[in-house]
């Protein structure tokens, strides 16, 4: 059991750079300051990038993550090189590898297999809203059948209520002894960015400044370092 757990704050700095040099130089800065960081694949402009060069000598956690536009990403190749490149990422030693519920679950389960000590973070989004408990309880049924050791539940907020649906889940996936991300995407989901650390939450994501963020809604290092201060 995980519940229990003293709250901490970890918070990961999106990486949504356009070459493998910008984005090296954002997670090594990143790191001098204590901070995880998501490599978003994604984002980098070269049709095949240098993973090996870009993931040489982490300094610092890193977590690589290749988005399709579903997904909130930029990715426009094919699904075959969007998992190459992942599976690359695993092969350079990241800390993190980020999958989706939407991906196919036989490649999920064999990147499973693989990823030795590389954390395997499996995610869902919902863009549009928040489920209701129902819907949430079915994704969370499917995501705790995985072989996942971080789930990851992000949603939009349409109503502030909207925030402890999705902060709700934190306790439930805790207690099955799995790590959890959760909390709400946009305007009316900025409180539950910082609620979701008090109750366990594993990352929060924050930018150094509103014009890295990588969704909606995303406060930057500073204001979250600050009101975690106030709150704790």
């Amino acid at each position: 059991m995980m519940q229990n757990r003293k709250p901490s704050l970890r918070i990961c700095l999106p990486v949504v750079e356009a070459t493998v040099n910008r984005a090296r130089g954002k997670y090594q800065r990143a790191a001098r300051k204590g901070l995880w960081t998501e490599v978003r694949l994604d984002y980098l402009e070269q049709p095949d990038p240098d993973l090996a060069r870009l993931f040489r000598g982490l300094p610092g956690p890193v977590i690589a993550t290749n988005r399709l536009a579903a997904e909130g990403g930029r990715w426009q190749g094919s699904e075959a090189d969007r998992r190459r490149l992942l599976e690359e990422a695993l092969d350079q030693g990241v800390t993190g590898v980020d999958v989706e519920l939407a991906a196919d679950a036989t490649w999920r389960r064999e990147v499973a297999a693989r990823r030795g000590k590389t954390k395997l973070i499996l995610s869902w989004h919902d863009f549009e809203g928040t489920p209701d408990q129902s819907r949430l309880d079915a994704v969370l049924a499917e995501m705790l059948n995985s072989e996942a050791d971080i789930l990851k539940l992000v949603t939009m907020a349409r109503q502030p209520e909207d925030n402890l649906r999705a902060l709700g889940l934190i306790p439930l996936i805790l207690a099955q002894g799995k790590d959890v991300i959760a909390f709400c995407m946009g305007p009316l989901g900025k409180w539950s960015r910082l609620a979701a650390p008090l109750l366990g939450s594993f990352l929060t994501f924050a930018p150094f400044s509103k014009t890295g963020a990588s969704a909606p809604g995303q406060l930057t290092v500073n204001d979250v370092k600050r009101l975690w201060k106030t709150l704790k």
